[in-house]
């Protein structure tokens, strides 16, 4: 009984193996037949994102939603409370975030360039104004001074 519990299961296996690749060999079409990728912008996806879980002015006004917002029953796995939902969509705002700026950063080279000329980068004692006062730049040397004796 226990050989053909054994065989049966094999069997079982060999087939659902057999017709998945079977499908995914046929699942393969002709690529003009595709449909294009309709890709968002940052903005869209951005106010997308900002009212994902807790919605929008209109949508938080239903009876449903204010029981929602009392009793926090939610969806499968994520309580209705508000902070709550406000919280998971900035967690995903975060997300998008930094997700652009690292798209942003990694899709150039690192263009390195001069810094701009300062004024502010020397002093006013070496500048041509103080340089007035002669060669001496004031506060610069040590001036060791003897005591006179008493």
């Amino acid at each position: 009984m226990q050989m053909r519990l054994r065989m049966l299961l094999n069997v079982l296996v060999v087939t659902a193996a057999s017709t998945i690749l079977v499908s995914s060999v046929m699942a393969q079409t002709d690529p003009s037949d595709s449909e294009p990728i309709r890709l968002e912008t940052i903005p869209d996806t951005v106010n997308e994102a900002f009212f994902n879980d807790s919605g929008d002015f209109y949508l938080n006004r239903s009876l449903l939603r204010q029981a929602n917002y009392m009793l926090g029953f939610g969806s499968l796995g994520s309580a209705g409370f508000p902070d709550l939902e406000i919280e998971r969509d900035a967690d995903l705002l975060n997300r998008i975030y930094n997700d652009v700026l690292d798209q942003q950063v990694s899709s150039d080279p690192v263009i390195r360039t001069p810094d701009l000329p300062n004024p502010f980068n020397t002093s006013v004692l070496r500048s041509p104004a103080g340089r007035s006062l002669g060669n001496r730049i004031e506060g610069s040397e040590f001036i060791f001074e003897t005591v006179p004796p008493r």
